[in-house]
């Protein structure tokens, strides 16, 4: 699933780190599923912390209706204008540790 901040949170080394272990095809994406799964929510978490609670449900209501449509960054920013380095960061932080762990594979 596309959604706004996609160039924000990457997934090009996690997806290159987990290539470097010749993993079945099934297992790869399974693995990189999770990473983006985890790196979705972590960014998702930031969004909430920055916008006021009684603006949580508005949001995510048409998050969920249109995952990738930009405004929705433009509408957080009323709330959070650094938002972007907010969500790079918090992507950042995480993809660190999926690539520690991806280190670590057997």
């Amino acid at each position: 699933m596309s959604v706004f901040y996609d160039g924000l949170a990457g997934l090009d080394e996690i997806h290159d780190a987990l290539l470097e272990h010749n993993l079945p095809t099934r297992q790869h994406y399974q693995l990189l599923q999770i990473a983006d799964s985890t790196i979705h929510h972590d960014v998702l978490n930031v969004i909430l912390i920055e916008l006021p609670v009684d603006i949580h449900e508005h949001f995510l209501i048409h998050f969920h209706a249109r995952p990738n449509d930009p405004t929705h960054l433009s509408f957080i920013k009323q709330y959070s204008p650094d938002i972007e380095e907010k969500i790079a960061a918090a992507a950042t932080v995480t993809r660190a540790k999926i690539l520690e762990e991806i280190k670590n594979l057997t």
